[in-house]
């Protein structure tokens, strides 16, 4: 799953992490820093349900600072904080691929690495937290099944093509 056009790599991992400023809260997202180029795209297909900054503390979302909420149309909103500006715009239905920000420093933001990028999934259901990771899993599984009923590959086939060094790259090119 690609959140960047170009390179990136991950600055803290979902889950419990201590802080330089003592904070131990659960961390739920994952944060990335581009390395060759700083702008965020969309992961698969979706629509922009907000894309906003908020600086007021008494949000429960002013931790974001500049971010967008995606619905990706199955269940999931993905959620792209700490933006330093947003290339959509609310209701704008957005592309995989397609740069939709660029990270920053917005919100609630300490320490190293500064500008970064904070990607947060949750079932739209329930509101619960998943890990990006997993949902990258779940990504993955949406476009093997699509590639699968497209061209009725056989499990074996489909098992073959997964190991692909770029597998969402090559399920998007044959679902074109």
């Amino acid at each position: 799953m690609n959140l960047y056009d170009g390179t990136y790599r991950i600055t803290s991992p979902y889950g419990k992490r201590n802080l330089s400023n003592g904070d131990n809260r659960f961390h739920p997202g994952i944060d990335y820093v581009g390395i060759s180029s700083k702008t965020i795209i969309a992961p698969t297909n979706g629509k922009v349900v907000s894309s906003q900054i908020i600086t007021n503390k008494d949000s429960i979302t002013w931790e974001w600072g500049n971010y967008i909420k995606m619905d990706d149309l199955n269940g999931y909103y993905l959620y792209f904080c700490h933006l330093n500006s947003r290339l959509v715009t609310k209701g704008q239905t957005v592309l995989k691929g397609q740069k939709i920000g660029v990270e920053g420093n917005t919100g609630y933001v300490i320490g190293n690495p500064g500008n970064h990028l904070h990607f947060e999934v949750r079932r739209i259901k329930d509101g619960v937290v998943i890990d990006p990771d997993e949902y990258a899993k779940i990504l993955l599984q949406w476009y093997s099944d699509a590639v699968k009923k497209k061209y009725g590959f056989e499990d074996s086939t489909m098992t073959y093509l997964s190991l692909h060094p770029c597998p969402y790259d090559l399920f998007d090119k044959l679902l074109r």
